[in-house]
């Protein structure tokens, strides 16, 4: 008898054990994935099968969990998984799972379209799972695993993950379903390890490959929300696309983090950098520059894209700010640099930097340096420049990477570079005057400099250009020039610049024509002329896009009347009066796509020489009135076109009774 009841004893203490074991298993995948489930368009975990050998130890295939909140959308599939879990914690709202080993991960998040800017009222639930008092188990379901609907591919933004099962708005929002959850759950895990991690799809930034994460915990809670400690992302091998194009290949590498304390009531998409600190150190080959747009949006006049090349990262950053010695670099090929209409293409180097400036405050500094390398405005097949060493270098007081740039400064310098064709300098001549350059070539230099701070900007440039030719109607004019543009300040948003301060200087002109000229009296050898711009702007894009004070010094007035009389030559006495040595003086002069004004010109010469003019081109004719004095004598002209008409008689007089030109 005592022998049977401790038999009885015996047996139930084995058998207790393994039916015990049984029921969990068979709660593990019947009844759990019901409960897990009782609120599906909030969150969704299904896998294929689960088992625990000894109770809190679960093994799981083929899982995955679906969540979205107010503000965003997620889902995690891994093929395997396991880990410890303390259940008698799960009656608390605690999820407590160490020694969590996962492998064949896939990782996808987006910004709900409809999320708000910024939550009213307390923070919602971390996980949107029922609380415990909610837990009414219905009768169990026949088959061994909750079969999930039809599969819906959402209709997403482009560059957004696709999440099987939900649209994004999702209709209809799981806050329209179901009250705000009655508790928070806490989830703690432990001892973390992830193996095969093929995908992270964060936005619009795509990440696939084989990585490897580790921490040492992580904890989601209501008060902290999301914290990790001692995490570790290791590449081996990967890239990364952002939308449909790879931005960066053979990525490998390593990149410690730490998250603290971020509430994701309150934060979403890149917000969250703002409490990330890690220390990034990374290879790979970057397919092109895309990603610095993010850093840039404040000068919408300049851009980075192209370029293909090794890449190299040691990068740190403190809750989301860079320190200092961060470092980005780059060799590529092909790089596209835009500024306004125009791009700047070439190999080069890229380097992205944190250092202290002149203030001592670190900085982010990036460089773009360029070996050789051609300018060209957009719609011309001719580059306007070449050369090699142009650089362009930004600067800002901003080290926060989860926001643009706010305060830009961006430079531009362009060395010493070759013109090689004048002729792409058209565009910026009036086009109805009948001016035009021939053939020439040149040289440039100069330095730009503008501050996203009201788009304004400052700088100069020298150009100097031997033996340009250029045409006139019949009139072939040869020469040499040499420009200095000053820009005290530019509006470069509205295409508004001061060009006060600038300088012109012509020499070595020559002016020939298919007409003899008089048997050669009207050519003009080795002339010269110094242009000063005392005051004027220049305005693209405008009916007038050059209005300028300019204070003039010529050899003599020879070439002047060679221009105004080459439709209807002047009398010999006529142009030997206006024929002057040593002019100078001021003028006024407006240009146009097909206006060249001259609302006043006033010079002196030799020997008492004076005069003034009013001119303007129209449809390649001169129309104006001119006024000259030559000691005791003195001649009015009224240019009409193909037409001159000389007025000898009170000509002062006359001159000033003429109605202004328009």
């Amino acid at each position: 008898m005592r022998l049977g009841l401790i038999g009885r004893i015996v047996g139930l203490a084995l058998v207790l054990p393994l039916v015990v074991l049984l029921g969990l298993n068979v709660f593990v995948n019947l009844w759990l994935p019901v409960l897990l489930n009782l609120q599906p368009e909030r969150v969704r975990i299904t896998y294929d099968v689960a088992w625990m050998l000894i109770p809190g130890q679960v093994e799981v295939r083929q899982l995955r969990i679906r969540s979205q909140s107010p503000r965003d959308q997620l889902v995690i599939d891994a093929d395997r998984a396991s880990a410890t879990v303390d259940l008698p914690l799960l009656v608390d709202r605690t999820f407590r799972a160490h020694t969590l080993r996962a492998q064949g991960v896939s990782f996808r998040f987006r910004v709900r379209t409809d999320a708000p800017q910024v939550p009213a009222g307390p923070p919602v639930a971390a996980i949107g799972l029922p609380g415990v008092e909610e837990l009414k188990l219905p009768a169990p379901p026949p088959p061994l695993v909750v079969a999930p609907p039809p599969l819906v591919v959402a209709p997403v933004a482009p560059r957004t993950p696709p999440i099987e099962g939900l649209l994004n708005p999702p209709v209809p929002a799981p806050e329209a379903i179901y009250p705000p959850p009655p508790g928070f759950w806490t989830v703690v895990l432990e001892d973390v390890v992830v193996e095969d991690l093929r995908e992270i799809w964060l936005e619009d930034y795509h990440y696939v490959g084989d990585a490897r994460v580790t921490a040492a915990e992580f904890v989601l809670q209501p008060t902290v929300h999301v914290s990790t400690k001692d995490a570790v992302l290791e590449f081996a091998d990967g890239q990364v696309l952002l939308g449909e194009d790879a931005m960066l290949v053979g990525l490998h590498g390593k990149v410690d983090v730490r998250l603290d304390e971020l509430r994701i009531a309150d934060n979403v998409g890149r917000s969250v950098l703002g409490f990330l600190s890690v220390h990034a150190a990374l290879d790979a080959t970057v397919k092109n520059l895309d990603f610095l747009d993010f850093y840039l949006r404040k000068a919408p006049w300049f851009d980075l894209s192209g370029g293909a090349g090794d890449l190299h990262v040691d990068v740190k950053m403190d809750r989301g700010r860079f320190l200092e010695g961060s470092l980005l670099t780059a060799r590529v090929d092909d790089i596209a640099s835009r500024f306004l209409s125009y791009s700047i293409v070439g190999d080069g180097g890229v380097r992205f930097e944190v250092a202290a400036g002149a203030d001592g405050a670190p900085e982010s500094r990036l460089a773009v340096d360029f070996g050789d390398y051609a300018i060209t405005r957009d719609g011309d097949a001719t580059p306007h420049v070449e050369g090699t060493g142009f650089r362009v270098s930004a600067r800002t007081a901003d080290v926060a990477m989860d926001a643009p740039f706010t305060a830009l400064t961006v430079v531009l310098e362009l060395p010493d570079s070759e013109i090689r064709d004048v002729g792409v300098y058209n565009a910026f001549l009036p086009r109805g005057i009948g001016l035009a350059l021939q053939d020439g070539r040149g040289r440039v230099r100069g330095r730009l400099e503008v501050s996203t701070v009201g788009n304004v900007g400052h700088g100069e440039l020298f150009v100097t250009g031997t033996r340009i030719r250029a045409s006139l109607d019949e009139l072939t004019l040869l020469g040499d020039v040499a420009l200095h543009a000053v820009i005290p300040e530019g509006r470069v948003g509205e295409g508004w610049y001061d060009i006060s301060g600038s300088r012109l200087d012509l020499r070595n002109v020559s002016i020939t024509s298919s007409s003899n000229l008089r048997g050669g009296k009207d050519v003009s050898r080795s002339w010269w002329a110094a242009v000063s711009l005392p005051r004027g702007h220049a305005a693209a894009g405008a009916a007038v896009f050059l209005d300028a004070n300019l204070a003039v010094k010529f050899r003599d007035s020879v070439p002047f009347i060679t221009i105004f009389s080459e439709k209807h030559p002047l009398p010999g006495w006529a142009r030997g009066l206006l024929a002057i040595d040593d002019v100078s003086g001021e003028a006024r002069i407006r240009l146009g796509d097909d206006v060249l004004h001259l609302p006043s010109f006033e010079v002196r010469g030799a020997k008492g020489f004076a005069l003034s003019l009013e001119l303007r081109r129209k449809q390649l004719l001169f129309f104006g009135k001119l006024y000259a004095q030559y000691g005791n004598l003195s001649l009015g002209m009224q240019i009409l076109g193909a037409e001159n008409k000389v007025q000898l008689f009170n000509a002062r007089e006359w001159y000033d009774q003429q109605p202004s030109v328009e």
